[in-house]
């Protein structure tokens, strides 16, 4: 298996075989090769929409990363919601999506 770390700006070019990790240029890239044998996993960014004119879709974000393979259940979810009051960036726009503990926060503030 090959893959390009996404941890840090490198992109190592990692390769993976017969368990061994090789091509990493740190700790860090060989736990991202790691979890990406076992369960990747993804922060997801993304826009709900408003009911507001002046900001007609909000940026959010998942508070942490959840499994890669939740990624088209989770945009489902945020596809569904539709905000109608003022938020804070930070405010949260949804609690544990797709069954994790993981909440989908508003990354910018709706103006007054």
């Amino acid at each position: 298996m090959e893959l390009v770390c996404i941890v840090c700006p490198r992109g190592c070019r990692i390769k993976i075989e017969d368990g061994v990790i090789t091509g990493n240029t740190c700790k860090k890239g060989e736990a991202f090769a790691r979890s990406e044998m076992t369960c990747p996993m993804r922060t997801v960014c993304s826009t709900v929409r408003t009911t507001f004119s002046s900001m007609p879709v909000l940026p959010v974000r998942t508070q942490g990363e959840i499994p890669k393979s939740e990624i088209k259940n989770l945009m489902k979810e945020i596809n569904k919601v539709t905000v109608d009051k003022k938020v804070k960036k930070g405010d949260i726009i949804l609690s544990g999506v797709v069954g994790t503990e993981v909440n989908l926060i508003a990354t910018e503030s709706i103006p007054d």
